[in-house]
């Protein structure tokens, strides 16, 4: 039993691993766009309104 958990989590290491190498070294084509938001939103702000 302890063994079968010990080869799974180094299956799951393995998976992962591969994974972040594969998404590091990946390009994305989307474009974040963050729109300004409206005046009436400041009131809400906790760094304005300190």
């Amino acid at each position: 039993m302890k063994s079968q958990k010990k080869t799974f989590a180094k299956a799951i290491k393995m998976v992962v691993e591969k994974s972040i190498i594969r998404d590091a070294n990946s390009t994305s084509c989307m474009i974040y766009h963050q729109p300004k938001a409206p005046a009436a939103l400041k009131r809400f702000s906790k760094i304005d309104n300190a």
